[in-house]
């Protein structure tokens, strides 16, 4: 026995897709100079490793000209290393 579920309209809506906040190209252009930030600088990978939350991070890289969100922060925290590793223990 198989259920079916038809879809017997369309539904357009007038609102237009805006993207999450937290996956906006703003977001995405900090991780990627997070990303190069680390490879070039390895000890302040380290440095990322070491610290403790996300806020503490956060203002590092604030004062490296790089401006993100502790959300986004802690959401992306495994892809900022290329060994895929969470960078902090916060």
């Amino acid at each position: 026995m198989h259920n079916t579920i038809v879809n017997s309209g369309s539904h357009e809506s007038d609102h237009s897709f805006k993207s999450h906040p937290e996956h906006s190209d703003e977001v995405h252009r900090a991780i990627v100079e997070i990303q190069k930030l680390a490879e070039e600088q390895p000890d302040f990978a380290k440095q990322l490793r070491d610290m403790s939350t996300t806020e503490e991070v956060r203002l590092a890289l604030l004062s490296y000209g790089i401006t993100i969100s502790n959300e986004a922060l802690w959401r992306h925290r495994g892809s900022l290393l290329k060994d895929g590793q969470p960078t902090w223990r916060g």
